[in-house]
């Protein structure tokens, strides 16, 4: 799927699996029917034919939240929607790790991914998890033990 004038006016192909871009196609023909012919710019937009706004969707999120009582352990923050974006760069770079694939080159990609103009404001997003770490120091012991590769 192509996203076009994103952050910071970027457009970038997103790659998403099958069930999701059906589930989009679903929702495009169904926000087409409900425009009747209207334009509307946004992809996804609000029962008013307007974009969503975050407060909104932050809104949304929290109410999910909640009634699926899902609550913040105590004495840490809440899950929120920047958490899953986190989740998900964090996952992908702990199974780069895991296939011995080369982070270093592939970082790039995750940050075009996540909409990012660089590498540089992708790496706030990837704390130490100890999945993470556990795969990196894994990785980074088996290149520089008796017969582990150089590289």
């Amino acid at each position: 799927m192509l996203i076009s004038d994103s952050k910071f006016g970027n457009s970038r192909n997103v790659v998403l699996h099958p069930t999701v871009a059906s589930q989009l196609r679903k929702y495009l023909t169904l926000r087409s029917k409900a425009l009747a012919g209207r334009h509307v710019k946004a992809f996804f937009m609000n029962r008013y034919g307007k974009h969503l706004n975050y407060n909104a969707q932050r809104l949304t999120f929290l109410r999910l939240l909640k009634s699926a009582g899902i609550q913040a352990v105590p004495g840490q923050r809440g899950p929120s929607l920047h958490s899953l974006r986190h989740s998900f760069a964090v996952r992908r770079l702990t199974i780069w790790h895991r296939e011995r694939r080369d982070v270093q080159e592939l970082l790039p990609h995750l940050a075009v991914y996540l909409g990012h103009v660089g590498p540089e404001n992708t790496y706030w997003y990837l704390s130490g998890t100890p999945e993470l770490l556990r795969a990196a120091s894994a990785r980074f012991e088996g290149q520089h033990t008796e017969g582990g590769s150089n590289r």
